[in-house]
């Protein structure tokens, strides 16, 4: 078996929890061949707990990608599972040649996706054979069970429902290493300030600021699960007919709704983040002429937690049947992490790519427009989310 060389960059909870656990469970068929983070204090931390020399661990992407091209660091791809929009990184890593799996958000604004597609036509190159998008729930096993029951009924309407407690809370079984102090606040600041511009070219630099915090953190950093999924199992999200944002403090609850791209059935999305709430649960149900498909979702960072799907259908002899399967041991992020590595043999495996990624954006521009009109602020028709 060949064994595929993955550098791992942003070693946050994602990695942490999940990631580097994935690469050490399956090791007969993945290095550890790099770390990156801003922080020496953690990749030095990783490094030891998953036996990286020091000579493999490095500050920045443009660091590891002259490593590759000096020839002395030999990588075939990339987890890229750094804060906020790694749309940028992602052409660094697609310009060395290198496959990327890059957690979500691919990108705060669809010209960020746009340079990418431009590299892609100049270079000549199929972005779907270079790119994946980490949206884990696609390689659950229940969701695609659940799109080939979809692929031939009338739908009636569709709800998704997100009960979202804090976020340590979901984290204490991974004994994360501890928080470092090791990254001025001069090496910050010109990283937060080009997100920044992202981000204004996107929703506008006038934007109050608790809707930027929805358009970055809920829209495109936790609802964005949800419009990729509903994009795979139903063909996405059309129009944003309401929204409404509420809550004792930031960033409450959500409640969205609107229709389908390809028809006018309805859906409805509440997103509640509560911090004192017992347990993370995601419930996306659809209801169509015959009965009802729902999934159900667990805690998205512990690995192996079985979806459940739900079928509820008549039956000749029962009346009503109403059954659940689980795949517990088929895990999403393994499936994930699979696909990498069919990128890297040549093969072109299902799952999200920067043309999905930016209908995805395009969703969750029309929802925050939505959001930004539920509190009286119209937004600068100048940027990407008033068109």
């Amino acid at each position: 078996m060949s064994v595929t060389r993955v550098a791992v960059i942003g070693l946050g909870a994602i990695s942490q929890s999940v990631h580097l656990p994935m690469l050490r469970r399956n090791a007969e068929g993945f290095e550890i061949a790099a770390l990156v983070d801003l922080s020496a204090e953690r990749t030095a931390d990783m490094g030891a707990r998953y036996g990286v020399a020091a000579d493999r661990r490095f500050s920045s992407v443009d660091a590891l990608v002259a490593a590759k091209d000096d020839g002395v660091l030999a990588i075939d791809a990339a987890i890229l599972a750094t804060t906020g929009s790694h749309a940028g990184d992602t052409l660094r890593l697609v310009k060395a040649g290198i496959r990327v799996l890059a957690e979500k958000p691919l990108a705060y604004s669809i010209a960020e996706l746009d340079a990418l597609a431009a590299y892609a036509v100049d270079a000549g190159i199929d972005l779907r054979d270079w790119v994946r998008v980490g949206y884990m729930k696609e390689y659950d096993l229940a969701s695609q069970h659940a799109k080939r029951l979809l692929a031939d009924v009338d739908l009636r309407a569709i709800s998704v429902q997100v009960m979202h407690p804090l976020d340590g809370s979901q984290l204490e079984y991974a004994r994360l290493a501890a928080r470092t102090h090791d990254v001025s606040a001069e090496v910050l600041a010109p990283l937060i300030a080009a997100t920044g511009t992202i981000v204004d070219s996107a929703v506008g630099a006038d934007l109050p600021t608790d809707l930027r915090t929805l358009y970055t953190n809920v829209v495109l950093g936790s609802i964005v699960h949800d419009v990729g999924l509903l994009r795979m199992l139903v063909g996405g999200l059309g129009d944003v007919d309401f929204a409404q944002h509420w809550g004792p403090k930031m960033p409450g609850s959500v409640h969205l709704r609107g229709t389908l791209a390809r028809d006018d059935t309805p859906w409805t999305l509440d997103w509640h983040y509560i911090d004192g709430y017992p347990d993370y649960q995601e419930t996306v149900t659809f209801h169509h002429e015959t009965g009802t498909v729902e999934l159900l979702f667990g805690v998205p960072y512990v690995t192996n937690l079985p979806t459940v799907l739900r079928v509820t259908e008549s039956h000749p002899e029962l009346g009503i049947r109403v059954s659940e399967s689980r795949w517990m041991q088929q895990e999403a992020f393994e499936n994930e992490l699979f696909a990498l590595a069919a990128l890297v043999r040549g093969e072109r495996p299902d799952g999200a790519s920067v043309e999905e990624s930016m209908a995805d954006v395009r969703v969750g521009q029309r929802m925050i427009r939505a959001l930004a009109l539920s509190k009286g602020v119209t937004l600068d028709l100048g940027v990407e989310a008033a068109q």
